[in-house]
C-alpha cells in the first residue's frame, strides 16, 4: 500500500491506537497504548492518552521523505467498515437518497417507505423517477400512485403485502396485481402499475414497482437491488455536510455509477451558478473505473475499508471535482459495490445551526466549552464558541476575566500542521485527548493548563472541526473515554432544516432506562428576549419540557417517532392531545416536528407571537 494511506483498525476494549497520520505524505505505523479506550462497537475515533507519545512517533516518521511518484498519489485515510448495520432512522436526504437509488438500481418508477405509527402502516416518504413523472404528465395525470398512497393507513396486523412483509421480515414479489390482495388495487390499475416488490427496510417496509410504458423496467422475478450502506449515507448527509451520493457497481473489470442522489439545495445552487442541469453525479456516470487499479474505489473494495480522499485534485475525476466544487470524498464498501459521498467547498456551520450545535454538544457531553474551528485558506480560525453558565461561574469564582474558548480566538492554526485540530481536519476522524497537560502537539497546551482544562474531544463537522472539553473542577463532567465525550451526535442537517423552516427552539430527547428525557436544547436568543419581556421570568417551552419525562412505550410523538423511525409533525401542537399540550398552549407553540436520529429524537418547533 502506498505510503500516504493510513489505516484505522478496530482495537480491543481497554486498548487504543494512536492516530496514524499522513501529514506531509508520511504515514506512521499503528500501535496501541495501554490505557482506557473505547469498545470496538463504538463509532470510530482516535484516542490520545499521551500527545507526547504521538509527537515522538510522528517526529520519527517525518525523517522519511516521499518520492516524486508518491507525491502524486491521493491523500487517503482508511478505516474498517462493518458490513452489518443496526436500524437506521430514515428521514430527510437519507430517506430520499435510499428510495431514489433503489429505483435507479432496480428500474422501478416509484418507491414508498412505510412505517408503523402506533399500529398503522403509513407513508413516511415516497419518490417518483423523473422519467415516470414525464410519462404521467404525458398521460394527463397531475398526481402519482405514490402520492395518492399517502392517504392510506394500513393495519399493521393485516394480511396485505405491506403488513405481511412488516411482520414476517421476508421480501414479497407481486407479479400480477389483479390477482393480489393489495389494498390499493384499484389505484394501481388507475396508474397502470406492472409488478411490485415489498422488502423489509430498516424499521419499516420499502415498496417499489414498475408500470406500463417505457419509463420503467419489466420484472419476471424480484430484482436484485443492492443494499446501500444507509448508516454511512446518513452520516454523510447529517453530520459531514455531503451534497451528493453515488453507488458504484462492478461490471466486468470496471466500476460504473448505477445510482446517484443530489440534495435539492445543492442542485438548486448548481443550477443557479451554471445555468444547466449537470452535476458531479451526472458527469461521473460517464466515467468507468478500473477495478484492478489503485484508486480509492478499487482500494476500498480490496481492503474492505472506508477510504477518504482529502485532496480531490489528485483523483482521476479531479477536473470534474474542481468544476463542481467538491472538496472531500468518502468511499464506503459494501457487498454489492461502493457508496461514494462528497462534501463541497465552502460548506460551514453558521447562525443558529452553529449556536445550537455548540450548546447542545455541551449539554449532552457535560463539556464546559465548545469551539468551532472553520477552515479558510489553509488556516483554521475560531468561527463560533460557547461556554456553559456553570463553567462561566466557576471561572469568575477563580478570578478569571475570560475563558479558554475566548482566548482561543487569538489563535490561527495551520490546517496542514500536526496539532489535534489540524489532525481531525486532515483525517476526518474524531480525536480524544484524555489529559490535555500531556499533549505536546497542541499549541494552546499551556493556555489549556492555565484554565484548568482536563480532557478534550474534537470531531469533524461541515466546514471544520468541533472542539469541546472538560475542566478540573465540578462544573463539568469527568470523562474517562471517547465514549463519555461522544454520547450523542446532533444531526447538523436536520438542525439546519429546522431553523431554515422558522424553528424557534430545538430539544434533543434521548432514552434513559424506560423513559425519554431532554438531553439538550436551544432557544433562539430573540425568542428568549420576547418571552422574558412578555412573562417577566426566564421560563421557556424548552426549560419546562426539560422537567418532563416520557415513557418509551407510550403513543406520544417522541416515543412514536423513535419507535417508527418516522418524522412526526403536529401542525397545531397546543390543540393536539399529548403530554405537553398545556405547555405548548402556555408558550404559544404552533407546529412541532419530531425527527428520529441516530441517538434519540430531535424535536423542533415554532413559537408564535401573541
Amino acid at each position: 500500500m502506498a505510503s500516504n494511506v493510513a489505516f484505522v483498525q478496530s482495537v480491543p476494549a481497554l486498548r487504543a491506537h494512536t492516530p496514524v497520520l499522513a501529514k506531509g505524505g508520511v504515514v506512521t505505523q499503528p500501535f496501541t497504548l495501554n490505557m482506557v479506550g473505547a469498545p470496538e462497537s463504538q463509532e470510530p475515533g482516535r484516542i490520545l492518552g499521551s500527545c507526547a507519545t504521538l509527537a515522538v512517533v510522528a517526529a520519527g516518521a517525518q525523517r522519511a521523505r516521499r518520492s516524486k511518484a508518491q507525491q502524486q498519489r491521493p491523500r487517503l485515510v482508511m478505516r474498517a467498515v462493518a458490513m452489518a448495520e443496526s436500524v437506521v432512522p430514515l428521514t430527510g436526504c437519507t430517506l430520499q437518497a435510499a428510495m431514489k437509488m433503489c429505483c435507479d438500481t432496480s428500474g422501478a418508477g416509484y418507491a414508498i417507505y412505510w412505517a408503523n405509527e402506533n399500529g398503522k402502516l403509513v407513508v413516511a416518504g415516497d419518490y417518483v423517477s423523473d422519467a415516470r413523472k414525464e410519462e404521467l404528465k404525458g398521460k394527463g395525470f397531475e398526481k402519482s400512485f405514490a402520492e395518492e398512497s399517502e392517504a392510506y393507513a394500513l393495519d399493521a396486523s393485516g394480511d396485505g403485502p405491506v403488513a405481511t412483509v412488516y411482520n414476517t421480515k421476508e421480501p414479497l414479489f407481486v407479479s400480477d396485481i389483479a390477482t393480489s390482495n393489495l389494498n390499493r388495487k384499484d389505484l394501481a390499475t388507475k396508474y397502470g402499475l406492472g409488478q411490485v416488490c415489498f422488502i423489509p427496510f430498516e424499521a419499516g417496509v420499502l415498496e417499489f414497482g414498475t408500470s406500463e410504458g417505457a419509463s420503467t423496467a419489466t420484472w419476471e422475478k424480484m430484482p436484485g437491488s443492492p443494499l446501500i450502506p444507509k448508516a454511512a449515507l446518513r452520516r454523510g448527509f447529517e453530520n459531514l455536510g455531503a451534497a451528493y451520493a453515488m453507488f458504484w457497481a462492478k461490471e466486468g473489470e470496471s466500476f460504473k455509477v448505477v445510482a446517484d442522489y443530489v440534495t435539492d439545495a445543492h442542485r438548486r445552487a448548481l443550477k443557479g451558478s451554471r445555468g444547466d442541469d449537470e452535476t458531479f453525479c451526472s458527469k461521473s456516470r460517464e466515467v468507468t473505473i478500473d477495478a484492478n487499479g489503485d484508486g480509492p474505489i478499487a482500494t476500498a473494495v480490496k481492503m474492505k475499508e472506508e477510504v477518504k480522499v482529502m485532496d480531490t485534485s489528485v483523483m482521476r475525476r479531479a477536473a470534474l471535482a474542481n468544476e463542481f466544487g467538491i472538496e472531500r470524498v468518502h468511499f464506503v464498501p459494501s457487498d454489492a459495490g461502493i457508496l461514494e459521498f462528497g462534501i463541497p467547498k465552502n460548506t460551514s456551520l453558521t447562525g443558529p445551526t452553529l449556536a445550537a450545535s455548540l450548546k447542545m454538544r455541551c449539554d449532552t457531553s457535560g463539556a464546559g466549552y465548545a469551539l468551532y474551528w472553520q477552515a479558510s485558506d489553509d488556516k483554521l480560525v475560531v468561527a463560533g464558541d460557547y461556554v456553559t453558565p456553570a463553567r462561566a461561574a466557576a471561572l469568575k469564582a477563580q478570578g478569571k476575566a475570560t475563558s479558554f474558548a475566548e482566548a482561543s480566538k487569538d489563535f490561527t492554526l495551520d490546517a496542514s500542521g500536526s496539532g489535534p485540530v489540524a489532525t481531525v481536519m486532515e483525517t476526518g476522524e474524531p480525536l480524544y485527548i484524555q489529559d490535555v497537560a500531556t499533549c505536546d502537539t497542541m499549541r494552546r497546551g499551556g493556555l489549556a493548563v492555565d484554565y484548568g482544562l482536563k480532557s478534550i474531544c474534537l470531531e469533524p463537522v461541515p466546514g471544520g472541526v468541533l472542539e469541546y472539553g472538560t475542566s478540573d473542577e465540578p462544573s463539568t463532567a469527568d470523562w474517562t473515554s471517547i465514549e463519555d465525550a461522544r454520547q450523542a451526535v446532533m444531526p447538523k442537517a436536520e438542525l439546519k432544516k429546522a431553523f431554515d423552516s422558522g424553528a424557534t427552539h430545538v430539544i434533543f430527547w434521548w432514552k434513559k432506562g424506560e423513559e425519554f428525557v431532554a438531553g439538550a436544547s436551544y432557544v433562539l436568543p430573540e425568542r428568549e428576549r420576547m418571552l422574558k419581556a412578555a412573562r417577566g421570568d426566564d421560563k421557556t417551552f424548552t426549560s419546562e419540557s426539560s422537567l418532563v419525562t416520557i415513557r418509551s412505550d407510550g403513543k406520544g410523538p417522541v416515543a412514536t417517532a423513535a419507535r417508527s423511525g418516522k418524522e412526526i409533525t403536529l401542525e397545531d401542537a397546543a390543540n393536539f392531545r399529548f403530554k405537553r399540550a398545556s405547555l405548548a398552549k402556555e408558550f404559544n407553540i404552533g407546529s412541532l416536528h419530531f425527527v428520529p436520529c441516530k441517538d434519540g429524537v430531535l424535536e423542533y418547533g415554532t413559537g408564535l407571537s401573541k
